[in-house]
């Protein structure tokens, strides 16, 4: 990664109805050296991107509500007003089985990758940091989601 700086370390949205596996992410993906902040709802996570960024994103396969997918879908739709995705940032889904959502399925929506429990969150944050330096090796230029908000 380039220079040090507070901005370095990688925030990440966590979006799950689920304040178990929120909380144990949060807390586990902030001690493995993430920024995390959590939303409850696909359409709490749309509007949040409609103001801010994150370096990554994390879905619960089982969202209620809008669901997993076509949240993943609009995430990646190119908005009118601007030609762009809402974000082409790192996305990973959670999910407890094949039944919640298939790999096919994650990937056709918009998911980098997809993660069945059971898992742990060494695995976790190895996946994301693998993610996010992939990510910043194709968009070099691209300043990190904290910078952004910043600037704004």
């Amino acid at each position: 990664m380039s220079t040090k700086s507070a901005f370095n370390r990688p925030h990440l949205l966590i979006i799950s109805d689920d304040t178990g596996l929120s909380s144990f992410l949060g807390e586990g993906l902030m001690i493995a050296g993430f920024w995390t902040s959590t939303v409850a709802s696909a359409l709490q996570a749309i509007e949040v991107f409609r103001l801010r960024t994150f370096d990554l994103i994390i879905v619960d396969a089982a969202l209620d509500g809008l669901g997993s997918g076509e949240f993943l879908r609009r995430l990646r739709a190119v908005q009118r007003a601007t030609g762009n995705p809402l974000s082409n940032r790192p996305a990973l889904v959670i999910a407890a089985s094949t039944e919640e959502m298939t790999e096919v399925e994650a990937l056709e929506a918009g998911a980098n990758q997809i993660v069945f429990a059971p898992f742990d969150i060494d695995e976790i944050a190895m996946l994301l940091f693998a993610s996010v330096e992939a990510w910043r090796d194709e968009h070099p230029g691209e300043p990190w989601a904290d910078e952004l908000a910043q600037q704004k």
